[in-house]
């Protein structure tokens, strides 16, 4: 018996479930088909699947018409319950900024956290002041993790990305020097205040270290412009602790020119330009399984929103359609 009431509760649909509603508020199954346009056969139809799956007529005529089983009438709190339920599995929430508490977790170098989560950050503090932002270093698990749903957002330069990720380009940066104010190379300078590679090589170099796959591995700019440096005084992973490192020293580093613009308004730092193509594209990724989210889309268009005038074009590996 328990198996001939599975075989028909299998026909049931959120159809049927909708028409009994109708039917119990009712006790009309021509009203009930109306309401939810279709036949009076086919509504004839469904009745008889819904009274075979509960064992009840549920509908009976009487001297004034249809009456309700008493089975019927405890259905009915019930199946509006029920039918309450289901609908709002398939109800759309709007993303509130103002009100929503969202933990947006987000891989990067200090670089990224500089350049894009700190105006983030700045932005969100009015428009959305319960959302928290939890930087992750970026390493050689950071895609496993955004696959996975530990990370939500990665920030990183220009790199093949497998299947089912997405990215967009930001902004494009290139290098720039940055020296300690009063270095003997502000003396030096080309006439439009830029600086010769073969000229900054001959000054103790502080070379970045970038996070590929599970190793850290020099940026050495200098030597990839075929003017390896004289002397590295220091190999670091920490861009931003640069001010510390130049401070009563004739060292130099290299690193992306909107950092170093930024480092110069709280240090005692000089940014020169390198007469050299260093440019290179900067981008936010993150996974298919989060490309749907109201509160992490909404994040991700903050985000465009802050690099506007970012030249996009060939850095797009997927272009946001739900922006």
């Amino acid at each position: 018996m328990q198996e001939m009431d599975n075989l028909e509760l299998d026909k049931i649909d959120f159809r049927s479930l909708r028409l009994l509603n109708v039917l119990l508020e009712t006790a009309s199954v021509t009203k009930a088909g109306e309401a939810l346009a279709i036949s009076q056969p086919a509504a004839s139809r469904v009745l008889a699947q819904l009274r075979l799956a509960l064992g009840d007529p549920l509908l009976v005529r009487g001297r004034r018409g249809n009456t309700l089983t008493p089975r019927a009438e405890a259905l009915r709190p019930l199946v509006a319950e029920a039918l309450d339920a289901v609908s709002t599995l398939f109800v759309k929430d709007a993303f509130e900024p103002k009100s929503a508490k969202l933990r947006l977790r987000v891989a990067t170098t200090d670089y990224g956290a500089a350049t894009v989560l700190a105006p983030l950050a700045r932005q969100l503090a009015v428009s959305a002041p319960a959302v928290t932002i939890e930087i992750a270093p970026w390493s050689a698990q950071t895609l496993t993790a955004l696959e996975s749903g530990r990370l939500d957002l990665a920030l990183y330069a220009e790199s093949k990305l497998p299947e089912n990720f997405h990215s967009r380009a930001l902004f494009r940066d290139k290098y720039a020097c940055l020296v300690r104010r009063g270095h003997p190379v502000l003396s030096k300078l080309r006439r439009d205040g830029s600086m010769n590679p073969r000229a900054a090589a001959l000054y103790p170099q502080i070379v970045l270290l970038y996070p590929d796959g599970d190793q850290l591995v020099g940026e050495d700019v200098l030597t990839q412009l075929g003017h390896p440096p004289e002397r590295i005084a220091m190999r670091t992973p920490y861009f931003t602790s640069a001010p510390l490192l130049l401070s009563n020293t004739d060292n130099m580093i290299l690193l992306p020119s909107l950092l170093a613009r930024t480092l110069t308004k709280s240090a005692p730092v000089v940014q020169v330009a390198l007469h050299a193509d260093t440019e290179f594209g900067y981008r936010l990724i993150w996974h298919e399984r989060t490309q749907k989210d109201r509160g992490i889309r909404w994040i991700r268009t903050q985000i465009y929103k802050l690099f506007s005038r970012a030249e996009t074009g060939a850095e797009d590996r997927v272009r946001e359609r739900d922006a």
